[in-house]
């Protein structure tokens, strides 16, 4: 079986991970309409070199 995943953040993430990992599952294919590997709010920047993740505004 083929499956689609729509959105890249954490949730579409967690989701493709967990999909690819089941028996029968032959590809999973993302689908993310920004250009950033999160999607949704979630993103990393660089500040005084150190990586800093922000924007998982449930988490804040």
């Amino acid at each position: 079986m083929k499956v689609a995943v729509i959105g890249g953040g954490v949730s579409g993430l967690g989701s493709a991970y967990v999909l690819a990992r089941e028996d029968g599952i032959k590809e999973v294919v993302l689908f993310e309409k920004e250009e950033s590997f999160f999607g949704g709010h979630g993103k990393t920047m660089r500040l005084e070199g150190v990586d800093l993740d922000i924007g998982f505004i449930v988490f804040n």
